[in-house]
C-alpha cells in the first residue's frame, strides 16, 4: 500500500493523513498531477506501509517518479515518528487542515472521478 502527501512538510507532521492512498504507485502520481501538486512549489511525496510504518519512497514529479534515498527518507521519517526536531529549513509547520483530512482510497472506483487531493 501507498499514500500520497502534498509535500514532505505535510509527511513530516506526526500523524498526519496521506492525502490518497492505492496499491498502484502510477495511479497516485498520476493523482497528484491532476491535483496541480507537482508544478507548484515542492513535489508531493509517495510512501510505501511497511509493517505498519510509512517509508517515503519517491518524489512524485512533473514527468517522473525520482527515488527518494533511505538517507533522505530517514530524516523525515524521524521528524514524523518525533524522533528528530522539526528543521528550520523546512519552514512553518502545515495547518491542520492540510494534515488530518480523510484520506481517499483510490482503488475503489468511485475515487478515481472527480478527485481533488488538495
Amino acid at each position: 500500500m501507498y499514500g500520497v502527501w502534498r509535500s514532505r512538510k505535510h509527511f513530516s507532521v506526526p500523524g498526519s493523513s496521506p492525502a490518497a492512498t492505492s496499491v498502484d504507485v502510477h495511479a497516485l502520481a498520476d493523482a497528484a498531477r491532476r491535483a496541480g501538486g507537482v508544478v507548484r512549489g515542492p513535489a508531493p511525496v509517495i510512501a510505501e506501509r511497511v509493517a505498519g510504518v510509512w517509508q517515503l519512497v519517491f518524489f512524485a514529479e512533473a514527468d517522473r517518479l525520482r527515488e527518494i534515498t533511505r538517507v533522505q527518507g530517514r530524516k523525515y521519517e524521524g521528524v514524523r515518528a518525533g524522533r528528530l526536531r522539526w528543521s528550520s529549513t523546512m519552514r512553518a509547520v502545515p495547518p491542520a487542515s492540510e494534515t488530518t483530512a480523510p484520506t481517499r482510497d483510490l482503488d475503489a472506483s468511485e475515487a478515481r472521478t472527480g478527485l481533488e487531493l488538495w
